[in-house]
């Protein structure tokens, strides 16, 4: 069908193309017809797909709209019973719907910016070191006849072929030119040496990454800390020893302890997870500057916290006004400098 103008249209597609792009373009051309120009069919998208390799229309139909922003426009318009094209509510125009297909066409070089076309003098070339009509282990010249048991797509009936659909063709050369390429039904040819994979010793290797994490307290402190989290973030012994180098780096980084604060910081907002290792992993990826705590000034008589008072507020470490019993605005007895002065007097 369309081989020559598929020819055409490569040498002329503009070079800053995607990939993509470029494919779509040609498979399009290479089912067109060369006379018309047109493509079309029932089964024409089953085609595309199969030689551009998309999975479903709707991929074709972007790369199709990126060459139309291009000024390669390759879709023809469907026109109505007056003959002008149809548009659609925003004004674009329509170009397949329900009982109608799809048709293409490769547009002339004036129709779409493409580049010159180069000019390749090939006649009479030929490779400096060998004689085209020379023999060389078993191979022809590409432009003499073929041997046999190979089939030339330009004869018919040439004796040794066999139909490439048949059963039983028999093998040809690769390229390479040290193995015989299988065909269906053949048997596998036990041609190809084998070797046996390099074996790290077993117990070498568990050994040296044992004593690894033994000679690293900080590391087993960080496996310990993932693998006791609350749920559902805890982690198994394996996802705990694979997250913790990250978590040892991200809180070196930004100023954070193995404490509460760091396991309210990773567990908060629980509800609607759904995916607790992923989003955890997440977190301790982007784990923000850890907040800066007041120190007491020196000589302050501000007595240690409880950590029951307050309603468990951090606040109350530092400032004695949070120190309220719970459910009541008495100050806690046992932490707040008052009751600490009375027992004291």
């Amino acid at each position: 069908m369309g081989y020559e103008l598929r020819r055409w249209l490569e040498d002329r597609l503009p070079q800053e193309i995607s990939s993509g792009e470029r494919v779509v373009a040609l498979a399009i051309a290479d089912l067109a017809w060369d006379d018309s120009r047109i493509a079309y069919g029932r089964k024409f998208m089953q085609k595309l797909l199969w030689k551009t390799g998309f999975e479903n229309e709707a991929q074709v139909g972007k790369v199709l709209g990126k060459l139309a922003a291009r000024g390669i426009e390759l879709r023809v318009p469907i026109c109505g019973a007056d003959g002008k094209p149809l548009r659609n509510k925003r004004g674009q125009l329509v170009y397949a719907h329900r009982g109608h297909q799809r048709t293409f066409r490769i547009p002339f070089e004036s129709e779409f910016p493409g580049r010159p076309a180069p000019y390749w003098d090939d006649q009479g070339e030929q490779s400096p070191d060998r004689d085209p009509h020379a023999w060389f282990d078993g191979e022809r010249s590409p432009d003499r006849e073929t041997f046999e048991a190979e089939r030339s797509p330009a004869r018919e009936g040439f004796k040794g072929e066999r139909s490439p659909g048949r059963e039983g063709y028999r093998a040809e050369r690769s390229p390479a030119r040290e193995s015989m390429v299988t065909q269906a039904g053949d048997p596998i040819p036990l041609t190809t040496p084998t070797f046996p994979p390099t074996v790290t010793p077993r117990g070498t290797d568990s050994a040296g990454k044992a004593g690894s994490e033994k000679d690293d307290p900080a590391l087993t402190a960080a496996v310990d800390f993932l693998m006791n989290l609350p749920a559902p973030w805890s982690l198994g012994r394996v996802s705990a020893k694979g997250m913790a180098p990250l978590l040892l780096e991200a809180i070196a980084e930004q100023g954070w302890q193995l404490d509460a604060d760091l396991v309210a910081k990773l567990t908060e907002n629980p509800n609607g997870v759904h995916r607790p290792m992923s989003v955890l992993r997440i977190r301790i990826s982007d784990l923000p500057k850890a907040p800066q705590r007041t120190a007491s000034k020196p000589g302050s008589n501000l007595p240690p916290w409880c950590g029951h008072c307050g309603d468990g507020n951090p606040a109350a470490e530092f400032n004695a006004k949070f120190r309220l019993e719970a459910g009541s605005k008495k100050p806690c007895p046992d932490c707040h400098p008052a009751h600490r002065t009375a027992n004291a007097a």
